[in-house]
């Protein structure tokens, strides 16, 4: 399902690494951009949190006067959603986007290789899978209190050739279990054997959690690439060629780093580096956001901020999970999740000077009476119509008790007298147009007029009018 997302994502992000060259600060462009993105979902937030508050009164004495009577209760708040066309959840869809794109952003920054760069994906399947089960094959002879090396003299003061020995024993299901099931399941011995060749000691540097992390290596192998191709000696990085040069290229060249810090690493309190300053700082930044966005919503809408329940909860349950999710993950997710509660905090401000409590006001009361006119009927309309029918009760009628004597039911209209309502708006706006026309010519010259006259032909040859 996230890859869906995560697909289109990488595109923005391989745009914005091409541009800058360094993939924090492609990051960064990045988080802009999904920011831009769900703005006008966030702008729809807002008037749909004002749209409730402006129901609460209504609430309020629905409460008061059916309190008693859950059932009855119901209903009638079911025919207030339908008669003002407002959905309580409406507020949660911002937010269920911004979890789709931050989950979607854990495999884009777990594979850059896939996602950002132009590598054949077989190149980078093939190498993924040799990192794998190297590991697998190192542990294991690990387990067996040995090293490469010292199986690989043993063979040769034998007299055997030593990679056919070792090619043998990973495939022995008793001895080597992890290593037979993987090779079984996948194959790509041939490469782990090639890449031993290369490199006898390969066991004890791909075990070394100085370099590389052990909980990420079989399940992400994808970030431990750059391990290889970027280790501070150098030695190893030829060990990619096994699988495909231009992996081995990609990796060297790929800048997967942000002021100093690899994005690859997973925070740790045990790290003496300041990996693990990113999840507190995404948490305090994040805690921030919450506390930024109930300080307006307390100043522009205080009936909104007296409403306790799940969203509120939420709201504070967030940046306790933004703490624990950027431990779990690599720290690149963390500093996504830290540049996107900056540009949160910018949004809320902006939003909030902007979108005003009178001026959303106004633009629901807008959107209401555009419902209105228009008989037409939202999601929200249709499911509290379809409860109340399944009720046994007359929608039409809930909705006139509830809207009072004056309420009148609105009129379902076709679609051809809303194309000729439309039709109509389009012909007073050109009379209109045109009378302002009229009224500029008078203080043309001759000129002037004929040049005006002219275009007129021409327009109305171009488009038959």
């Amino acid at each position: 399902m996230f890859d869906l997302i995560a697909i289109p994502l990488g595109w923005i992000m391989k745009g914005c690494y091409y541009v800058f060259k360094n993939y924090g600060i492609a990051l960064l462009v990045f988080t802009l951009i999904t920011k831009i993105i769900v703005f006008p979902l966030n702008i729809k937030q807002e008037k749909s949190m004002a749209s409730v508050a402006m129901l609460k009164p209504k609430m309020d004495e629905l409460e008061k006067k059916y309190g008693k009577n859950k059932q009855k209760l119901q209903e009638e708040q079911m025919a207030l959603y339908s008669e003002t066309g407002v959905n309580p959840m409406a507020s949660c869809l911002p937010m269920l986007v911004m979890m789709l794109i931050l989950f979607a952003m854990i495999p884009v920054i777990y594979g850059p290789l896939t996602y950002v760069s132009n590598l054949d994906k077989d190149d980078v399947k093939a190498s993924n899978q040799m990192i794998k089960q190297l590991h697998i094959v190192s542990a294991e002879v690990k387990d067996h209190d040995t090293t490469l090396e010292e199986l690989i003299a043993g063979y040769e003061a034998d007299g055997k050739d030593p990679y056919e020995e070792l090619e043998d024993l990973f495939k022995d299901e008793e001895e080597y279990p992890k290593s037979a099931k993987s090779f079984k399941k996948e194959n790509g011995i041939d490469n782990v054997i090639d890449a031993i060749k290369l490199h006898n000691d390969i066991d004890t540097f791909i075990l070394d959690e100085k370099y590389f992390a052990q909980n990420l290596i079989e399940g992400r192998p994808e970030l431990m690439t750059f391990v290889f191709a970027q280790d501070n000696s150098g030695k190893y990085s030829d060990v990619l060629s096994v699988a495909s040069n231009d992996v081995e290229k990609f990796s060297k060249d790929f800048n997967y780093e942000f002021m100093g810090i690899y994005l690859g690493t997973t925070p740790s309190w045990k790290d003496k580096k300041v990996s693990c300053l990113v999840p507190i700082l995404s948490f305090l930044l994040n805690l921030l956001t919450t506390i930024i966005n109930q300080h307006y919503t307390k100043k522009n809408n205080p009936a909104a901020a007296k409403m306790t329940g799940s969203n509120n909860a939420i709201l504070y349950i967030m940046p306790l999970f933004s703490l624990w999710i950027t431990f779990k993950y690599p720290i690149g997710l963390g500093i996504y999740w830290c540049f996107s509660s900056l540009f949160g905090i910018l949004q809320i401000i902006i939003l909030k000077k902007i979108y005003t409590p009178e001026h959303v006001a106004e633009l629901v009361e807008k959107d209401m009476a555009k419902k209105k006119t228009s008989g037409r009927q939202n999601l929200m309309q249709k499911m509290a119509e379809a409860q109340l029918v399944a009720a046994g009760k007359d929608p039409a009628e809930i909705r006139k008790q509830a809207g009072g004597s004056d309420y009148e039911e609105p009129k379902k209209k076709s679609k051809n007298e809303i194309k000729q309502e439309q039709r109509k708006k389009i012909n007073e706006a050109r009379a209109k147009a045109a009378e302002e026309m009229d009224e500029e010519e008078k203080n043309l010259t001759d000129e002037q007029r004929e040049k005006l006259r002219k275009a007129r032909e021409k327009m109305a040859r171009k488009y038959g009018n």
